[in-house]
């Protein structure tokens, strides 16, 4: 339920954004509901029967972790209760910031929803691993490395994907707006920061979308080296972590194989929700890696 909600929340906000529109990327991000209906009204939109599925979903899902959380309180002497707590809480914290959301031209709130459906799958994902019993074995500080770029990796997708960038980098190489790109440099980071739109909610891009953008893939790369890297390590000394640690590699690649093909491809809507899938199941690899593992000392 934790991934369909994932799949459902992003195919919502990428298609009514325009992703994979035409002519490519004049059409983009059209953000005709930043002022629309809130709460528990949902738009009447193409996407409606999808809204009213992911919040369904969402309901019975917030039912079974409330549940899960109260059986792990009232056995808390017998196992720690921490996780499905914590998966409470963000469920209250996504439950809460869904009815709430002020406008969709504010990237914060935009990114408090995918990291929170991500960091939620997670938790379960986390939780449904913690019922194995499998002995931890020694591991290379490279394979931390891995954990922390992956983990810059998901927050710089995500931030990209709530400031509408997409067609900020319309080339594997090159993005549309340059010229100012040092004064942009802390406006890119500022999680405070709105998205300019014109009279119409049409999202207006400049240098700061670019350096967002172009940031993701820069990071990518990085991830691709130190993941080659880290191969290589395993593969000679630490043999047994080989297994793991490729599920990983595998998963990686396709997913940078695949955000090549998305920018080729023009942003098609389908490959895009795809590869926030698969940024999902990257972070089950890690924390199935992670899991296994203790740094050497």
């Amino acid at each position: 339920m934790s991934l369909l909600i994932v799949f459902l929340s992003t195919h919502i906000r990428l298609g009514e954004a325009g992703l994979g529109c035409s002519p490519w990327p004049d059409c983009y991000a059209q953000l005709s509901f930043a002022d629309g209906p809130k709460g528990l009204q949902i738009p009447d939109t193409a996407f409606k029967t999808f809204r009213s599925m992911h919040r369904s979903i969402a309901s019975i899902l917030g039912l079974n972790i409330l549940v899960i959380m109260l059986i792990a309180l009232w056995f808390r002497k017998e196992t720690s209760p921490l996780l499905p707590v914590l998966m409470f809480m963000v469920v209250l914290f996504l439950s809460i910031l869904g009815i709430a959301t002020p406008t969709r031209s504010l990237p914060l709130v935009t990114l408090g929803n995918i990291l929170g459906g991500i960091v939620l799958s997670g938790l379960v994902w986390r939780q449904i691993l913690a019922t194995k019993d499998r002995p931890k074995k020694p591991a290379p500080f490279i394979l931390f490395l891995v954990s922390i770029t992956l983990t810059a990796q998901l927050i710089s997708g995500a931030w990209a994907s709530a400031n509408y960038t997409g067609s900020a980098c319309p080339e594997l190489l090159s993005c549309t707006y340059t010229s100012n790109i040092s004064e942009s440099l802390l406006d890119s980071v500022n999680v405070f920061r709105r998205l300019i739109l014109d009279s119409d909610y049409h999202l207006i891009l400049n240098e700061t979308s670019s350096i967002i953008q172009f940031n993701h893939r820069l990071i990518a790369v990085l991830l691709l080296i130190i993941i080659v890297a880290a191969l290589w390590k395993v593969k000679h000394e630490y043999p047994a972590l080989l297994k793991p640690l490729m599920v990983v590699s595998v998963i990686f690649i396709a997913e940078f194989i695949l955000g090549i093909v998305n920018v080729l491809a023009e942003m098609p809507l389908w490959t895009n929700t795809l590869h926030n899938l698969l940024a999902v199941m990257l972070l089950f690899a890690t924390i199935n890696l992670t899991m296994i593992i203790h740094l050497k000392k």
